[in-house]
């Protein structure tokens, strides 16, 4: 059985950009993570003592939620790269587990008075991206160019 192959969407350039973007941006947030629960010397270096004590104080179920999203986020960039539906999964599982650490550090914890409105107004930009590579990735699957 011989598959027409003139029937299948082209990839379109928006997909290629918001995907690479997606990757670099996940990527990153992956860096950051490994870079915490490593230990890594020039990520903890580059802290105020009073984020040193609130970041190692914090419950371990932080840490995972945190890598969670970021590994999430990057999986559903790589997959929308692959042109596989499972993007969308696996962008609203990293919101979920972005928004239960979120959570801890601006509801249930002095984690406002130690990220500041920056480090505030940053999470909700993270949160917002995540909301976007949810909408793009469902529009996408929508229109048949993510299978």
């Amino acid at each position: 059985m011989m598959v027409d192959i003139s029937k299948r969407p082209t990839t379109p350039w928006h997909l290629w950009a918001i995907g690479a973007a997606s990757v670099l941006w996940n990527g990153v947030g992956v860096w950051q993570w490994y870079q915490k629960v490593t230990g890594a010397q020039a990520y903890w270096s580059a802290l105020t003592m009073e984020q040193v004590f609130y970041l190692r104080s914090a419950p371990l179920w932080t840490d995972v939620a945190y890598g969670v999203a970021v590994w999430c986020g990057l999986l559903g960039a790589l997959m929308l790269l692959l042109r596989r539906k499972l993007a969308f999964n696996a962008f609203v599982a990293g919101l979920i587990a972005m928004l239960a650490h979120a959570v801890y550090v601006l509801a249930l914890s002095n984690g406002r008075e130690v990220i500041g409105a920056g480090g505030t107004a940053f999470t909700l930009v993270v949160a917002l991206i995540f909301a976007v590579q949810i909408a793009y990735s469902h529009w996408a699957r929508r229109r048949g160019l993510i299978r």
